[in-house]
Parts: C-alpha cells; structure tokens; sequence
C-alpha cells in the first residue's frame, strides 16, 4: 500500500468533526488563527442545522477535500527534496574530487622523497 493509500484510509476512518471540534477548542493566540478557529465554528454551526443525509454528503465531501489537499502536499514534498539532495551531491563531489588530489599529491611528494633518499644513500655507497 502506498503512501496515498494509507492516507485515504486514514482520512476516511478518521471522525473529522471531532478534530475540527478540538481544532476549535485550541487557543487561538495570532490574528490568523483566530480567523480559521471563527470559520470553523461557523461550518460547525451549519452542521449541527443540517438534515442527517446532508451531514452525511457534508463529511464525505470533506473527507474526500482533506485527501485531495493532502495528496496534493506530500506530491509536492517530493519535488522539494531534489534540490537539495542535488546541492548535497554537488558538495559531496567536489570535496572527493579536491581530497583526491590532494592525496594524491602528497603520495607523489613522499615518493619524490623516497626517490631522493634512495638516490643519496646509493652515492654514499659508492
């Protein structure tokens, strides 16, 4: 089961009146939040007006909005990550490439090293 499937099923088990009912019931402390806290105590208002079959046709409405908006989210998740794995890669690279060199480069000086040594000791002997 994939992740869209996983949250669809959790989405339509869920008792999506009650989360709006806590998200109502949290204190509001900004400006922003007290709007969407008001709109939802409306929407709750007209549910508890609501007729049972309209409730019912309310909810799945909803149920099926919420995992519309999440689906479309955790798509966009996914696309956001690339940049920064492509940034981490790059880095990565450029670090193995210069460590490389350098590594290499001091191995060639220790050989010349070496060379020279050899080279001394070999007309000492001489």
């Amino acid at each position: 089961m994939d992740d869209y499937e996983a949250m669809t099923e959790a989405v339509k088990n869920a008792d999506v009146l009650s989360m709006l009912q806590d998200v109502v019931a949290i204190d509001a402390h900004d400006e922003q939040s007290q709007e969407i806290k008001e709109k939802i105590q409306d929407i709750l208002k007209q549910y508890e007006v609501m007729g049972e079959e309209d409730r019912t046709l309310f909810v799945d409405r909803l149920k099926e909005a919420l995992t519309e908006k999440l689906s479309m989210k955790m798509q966009e998740n996914d696309f956001s990550y690339w940049p920064m794995f492509v940034a981490v890669f790059f880095v990565a690279s450029v670090i193995v490439f210069f460590g490389y060199k350098l590594y290499k480069s001091i191995k060639e000086k220790e050989m010349k090293k070496e060379e020279k040594k050899k080279q001394k000791q070999s007309k000492k002997k001489k």
